[in-house]
């Protein structure tokens, strides 16, 4: 997921660079040069993505090769020297590595410098881990490039984050907001997305995008209650809309499931359980919300 950001926004790198590390380029445009970094010798050497900055006149100003690391790789520190000269030898422009490493014990590690044995010749990765991401909660600036957003909730999954990056991707293609809407509910602990539906319920709220999608599983759940409540009671609607939704995030209703549910008498409760199974993320958040449930 973390690559694919860079791969749909070319703008993202040269982003990270700016507000991360301080380094800049002036450029026009931006294109997604070819990962394939190999050479005329046999072993295959691609990254992450590799991103070619122009100016006006369509000269290639800069070169930036993204790494998104997770893990401690000894051959990387090999091959990254390569990433870089590659480039380099293609476009004959400046060319930058950044490594995007979330984890503050891997980030270290790729900060490294990687000394070559020739004199003066000293890689010094550019490295960005989560805390370095700057924490957005303006909306106009979240607009400006959601997958930085997107990014910003990942490493401060806080719910003003979540609510300008949600406001950001509204007005992304469907699939990929969508895609971009589950990542930022993922990131989030489950108190944090009690109070962001709180927070999005009690606006006039902003965009078609959140009301089809964000509480699509909650107000279908609640609407189907409803339908079953007229004809069999509220009670009983509502439990049957527990048992589609229970279905729908973890599959086939166990024997255990219909006991637990049989244990929920208070229509509130019914109602409450209906929208943590629609903002469910998983099976397991879905068991966990139907558990919570039954011991209140």
């Amino acid at each position: 997921m973390l690559v694919d950001l860079f791969r749909v926004c070319g703008e993202l790198a040269p982003a990270l660079l700016e507000q991360c590390a301080g380094l800049r380029f002036a450029h026009d445009r931006i294109e997604q040069g070819p990962a394939d970094l190999s050479q005329v010798v046999s072993t295959e050497y691609r990254a992450d993505r590799v991103v070619i900055l122009h100016d006006g006149s369509d000269v290639a100003v800069a070169g930036v090769v993204v790494e998104v690391q997770l893990g401690i790789d000894r051959v990387k520190r090999r091959t990254w020297p390569v990433y870089v000269t590659a480039l380099h030898a293609e476009y004959g422009c400046p060319v930058v590595l950044l490594v995007l490493a979330p984890d503050p014990a891997i980030a270290r590690w790729a900060r490294r410098p990687i000394d070559l044995g020739h004199p003066g010749f000293c890689l010094e990765p550019l490295v960005v881990e989560f805390a370095d991401l700057p924490r957005i909660v303006d909306a106009a600036r979240a607009r400006k490039l959601p997958e930085l957003a997107v990014l910003s909730t990942l490493a401060h999954p806080e719910l003003d984050v979540a609510t300008a990056a949600i406001s950001a991707i509204s007005d992304l293609p469907e699939d990929r907001a969508r895609l971009y809407l589950d990542v930022i509910l993922a990131a989030l602990s489950a108190s944090v997305r009690q109070e962001l539906e709180n927070r999005m319920r009690g606006y006039e709220y902003q965009s078609e995008f959140a009301r089809k999608y964000y509480f699509q599983g909650h107000d279908e759940g609640l609407e189907k209650g409803r339908e079953e409540g007229r004809e069999q009671g509220v009670e009983t609607g509502l439990r049957c809309a527990v048992r589609e939704l229970l279905q729908v995030k973890v599959g086939p209703v166990t024997p255990e499931d219909e006991a637990a549910i049989a244990t929920l008498h208070d229509d509130q409760a019914l109602v409450e359980l209906v929208g943590a199974l629609g903002r469910a993320t998983n099976a397991a958040e879905a068991r966990a919300a139907l558990a919570a449930s039954t011991q209140r």
